[in-house]
């Protein structure tokens, strides 16, 4: 019933490769990250948009490996972190652990699929062949046509990996590590 201002303020909005990389950056809570290293629009991008929230409140630990529960936790968090309410089947996950959540929607939704004797490996490293086979299970397991014949080692690609390494190549996701090597393990 009566007057009212609305007081509008717009600002422009970048993309993370033209970051300031000063206080305003999303790592800046971090002490152990480099904001002028090569991993800063990665690590920028997860943080700013809740996929990884670092190992503390002030440690990212970006010269960590990886570990099959945090590419669990970082997929879950990219669907919305959905809760669900499937058995897991792994001796070595609780609901109850950080990435506990995580597993169980991976694994109802056949993202992952364990090592096959009842365990996860939520802290071991991922490799890359794992990995691609998670991103491929995630992306809904597309078809591929092709081989891993230009790297030197395309062929120690696990069997179960091969569809899924061929697709992160082509995807562009994985590329190789030098000398035409892929390393898939």
């Amino acid at each position: 019933a009566g007057k009212v201002t609305i007081t509008v303020t717009f600002r422009q909005t970048t993309d993370i490769s033209v970051c300031p990389r000063d206080e305003s950056c999303p790592m800046a809570p971090f002490t152990d990250v480099d904001r002028s290293a090569w991993y800063h629009d990665g690590v920028h991008y997860c943080v700013e948009h809740g996929l990884m929230a670092g190992t503390s409140k002030t440690t990212f630990a970006p010269n960590s490996s990886t570990s099959r529960g945090m590419i669990a936790t970082i997929l879950w968090r990219l669907e919305g972190s959905p809760i669900v309410s499937a058995p897991m089947g792994y001796d070595d996950v609780k609901l109850e652990d950080w990435y506990g959540e995580a597993v169980c929607w991976a694994n109802s939704a056949g993202v992952v699929t364990g090592y096959g004797n009842g365990t996860f490996g939520p802290n071991d490293p991922i490799t890359r062949e794992q990995m691609a086979a998670m991103l491929w299970r995630y992306a809904g397991s597309p078809d591929v046509d092709g081989s891993l014949s230009s790297f030197v080692d395309g062929e120690q690609t696990s069997n179960w990996a091969q569809s899924a390494m061929i697709w992160a190549v082509d995807q562009g996701l994985i590329s190789g590590v030098g000398n035409d090597r892929l390393d898939p393990w």
